[in-house]
């Protein structure tokens, strides 16, 4: 018989985004949704994160690289058509009372526990599997 853990496999990572466009790079490729965010537990790097549609079902909804050597955070991410459109929604309604929240499922690795990131000497990648987000209303 063999005894399985009870901790999760998966870590959570809050962001506050700083920033968002729309933005089209062609007329031949939909637009994506392009935000910058601090994350609450690395506020010295910057992260920027690119929302693009797609209609997978892969449990994997994208990849988050950490830098080691410049404090830069990069993100792609890929949702559901449906979901695209809810956070274009929100993005584009107007500048909220404070900002907006995102919290990222991600897998967990050996630099990051708790919430808690260690940036090492090298480079590394999680990856995200689920997203949710706040919008203050007032």
């Amino acid at each position: 018989m063999e005894v399985l853990p009870l901790t999760s496999i998966f870590e959570k990572l809050q962001l506050t985004v700083t920033s968002a466009e729309i933005v089209l790079t062609s007329l031949k490729n939909d637009a994506e949704i392009v935000l910058s965010s601090e994350i609450s537990s690395l506020p010295t790097y910057n992260c920027n994160m690119v929302f693009r549609k797609s209609d997978s079902n892969d449990p994997i909804i994208g990849q988050m690289c950490f830098r080691s050597v410049r404090p830069l955070v990069t993100a792609e991410i890929f949702v559901h058509y449906k979901n695209f459109e809810k956070l274009e929604k929100i993005c584009s309604g107007g500048e909220p009372v404070r900002p907006i929240s995102l919290y990222l499922k991600i897998a967990k690795r050996r630099e990051i526990k708790n919430g808690e990131i260690k940036i090492g000497n090298e480079d590394f990648t999680v990856d995200i599997f689920d997203i949710s987000w706040r919008r203050p209303l007032f």
